[in-house]
């Protein structure tokens, strides 16, 4: 024994990173908890354990399996009296009582007939620790309601994250509560003292909720609505305005070069030209060249009509964005909100991006290049603000197999997601279906959040997340109860379920409150059908009184 170390059992079988123990003290077999999350018991579903090493190293297992011994006796017609219990293990990494830590991953293996004892204070305090000058609390550990569980935050926020989750399960309670934790509970792991934040985060906001969760003084907010949003599309070059208008690379890629041309050569600039005059300036050009065709009877071309014919389809795509007068007011400015917020002193910015399909890939197309092409035009600004950018909802823009003719893509925020570090920027990638995310996307997130998810495809992409010590969390994440989600990866010091604090305020992301909504709107109907009978009545008397006064 070790010690004070409270001892547990024996390991009885090894089989790669699966160990097998046999519980051998009566005390510990008669405190035993099938459930997760028993901060009194010392062998639960979810707990930690170790055995010591040859080398004197413990070698640090978490328990995914309690059961009875006397199932496997198939022949024994009596419940055997003794308590035997058995517990499977998954080894998850290695201790160093000399270096006072932790490291994930098994080079090293127990013996059989080793005592497992249960974790003490300091190697639970090593396996979490992050191992960095500052620590975010995001959540209380699901085992230990007195633990607190931490995060780098230079990974967390300096890197990208995901946080995936079916609807309802407090996907934007969780991140309202992250970064509300960037003012509230961002510690010096040196002498624990609070650290005063001043961060710039752009959100995505597509159902209109988090302003309720930023309604404090607390962080300096701007919020932009559809109307106030401006992104100018004179910073496309000529490829990306032949995907944007709809022209096609045989005829119609060449005509609306040639008139984009001709307009910024009209205005005396290199960049900037009104899409609403485009129509005209293709008219005018195809005309042209018809007119060319008949003056040359040697070298004669096509007429005016078989050249419209060619490029008809394009100007009507042009025609029907300018008749949308929102979207063209947000795209012909020389207003660029991109960079107004970065030059700005808010601190967080809420963009209420409820808008249309196709209005939203234009928006997002157009925000990412803008911010990417601003981020590299500064990255030797030394006194860039790190920019940390929420997409909500992120499958309905970050979609790879959403691939219509003239969709503009992922491009530019897979350009964000694979080298936006470099330029100081990080993602947040929010989305209840990451199954239909760009992979490009996901594979570059390298901490994440889970919360319950049932779907097949969904959970497929989550067992690709997981490293091989950590899958048996998988069965654990369907069942995952609301506020509840696994946190793991490289910002997080061990992967493992947690609580997510409270968000305050929290996001108007309540929960529908079907039947109240509908008693109330009964209760409004009765009342304003009694007050219509009162009023009616009111009326009948008064008429009554009218025709009595007019007989006598």
């Amino acid at each position: 024994m070790l010690n004070n170390d409270k001892v547990i059992g024996k390991i009885v079988k090894i089989e790669g990173i699966h160990v097998l123990i046999e519980i051998t003290e009566k005390d510990i077999a008669n405190k035993i908890s099938l459930f997760m999350g028993s901060g009194d018991f010392a062998v639960s579903i979810n707990k930690l354990l170790f055995s010591v090493l040859p080398s004197g190293k413990k070698v640090v297992g978490r328990i995914t399996k309690i059961f009875d011994r006397n199932m496997f006796d198939q022949n024994s017609i009596f419940i055997n009296a003794s308590d035997r219990f058995l517990i499977e293990a998954d080894l998850i990494g290695i201790h160093d009582d000399y270096l006072k830590k932790f490291d994930s991953g098994i080079n090293h293996f127990p013996i059989i007939g080793s005592e497992v004892y249960a974790v003490n204070e300091r190697i639970q305090k090593s396996v979490l620790d992050i191992g960095s000058k500052w620590r975010i609390e995001v959540g209380n550990s699901f085992n230990d309601p007195n633990i607190y569980i931490s995060a780098n935050p230079d990974i967390l926020f300096g890197k990208h994250l995901g946080v995936f989750g079916n609807t309802g399960t407090g996907k934007t309670c969780t991140l309202a509560s992250v970064i509300q934790g960037i003012k509230r509970r961002i510690y010096n792991n040196s002498d624990g003292s609070k650290s005063e934040i001043n961060p710039k985060i752009i959100i995505f906001d597509s159902n209109s909720e988090y302003d309720r969760a930023f309604a404090s003084e607390e962080f300096k907010v701007r919020i932009i609505t559809k109307q106030e949003l401006k992104l100018p599309h004179y910073h496309l070059n000529f490829s990306e305005y032949y995907k944007f208008l709809g022209a096609s690379q045989g005829v119609q890629a060449p005509v609306l070069k040639a008139s984009i041309k001709q307009l910024r050569a009209k205005n005396n600039d290199e960049k900037k030209f009104k899409l609403s005059d485009v129509p005209t300036e293709i008219r005018k050009y195809l005309m042209t060249q018809a007119e060319k065709g008949a003056d040359n009877e040697r070298n004669k071309t096509f007429s005016f009509s078989q050249w419209y014919g060619w490029n008809a389809t394009m100007i009507n795509r042009i025609e029907r964005l300018i008749e949308d007068e929102d979207l063209i007011s947000m795209i012909e400015t020389d207003q660029n909100t991109v960079e107004e917020v970065l030059r700005s002193d808010d601190e967080v910015i809420l963009i209420q991006a409820d808008f249309n399909k196709d209005e939203l890939d234009i928006v997002m197309f157009l925000f990412s290049k803008l911010i990417y092409e601003w981020s590299t035009k500064n990255r030797d600004n030394e006194h860039k603000n790190h920019v940390l950018i929420l997409f909500e909802e992120a499958h309905r823009y970050i979609n790879e197999d959403d691939a219509e003719e003239y969709k503009l893509g992922n491009y530019y925020i897979e350009r964000l997601a694979r080298e936006g570090r470099k330029f100081g920027i990080s993602l947040i990638i929010s989305s209840q279906r990451p199954s239909e995310l760009s992979p490009t996307v996901v594979s570059q997130c390298n901490s994440f959040i889970v919360h319950r998810i049932t779907n097949k495809k969904d959970f497929d992409v989550i067992n690709k997340i997981l490293s091989t010590n950590n899958q048996n969390l998988l069965s654990i994440i369907p069942g995952l109860e609301k506020q509840y989600a696994i946190v793991l990866g490289e910002a997080f010091g061990y992967s493992d379920v947690i609580k997510i604090f409270d968000a305050y305020p929290t996001p108007k992301s309540d929960d529908p409150e079907v039947i109240f909504n509908w008693k109330n709107n009964s209760a409004k109907v009765i009342g304003e059908a009694i007050s219509k009978l009162d009023e009616e009545s009111t009326l009948d008397n008064f008429v009554r009184g009218i025709a009595n006064r007019t007989k006598t």
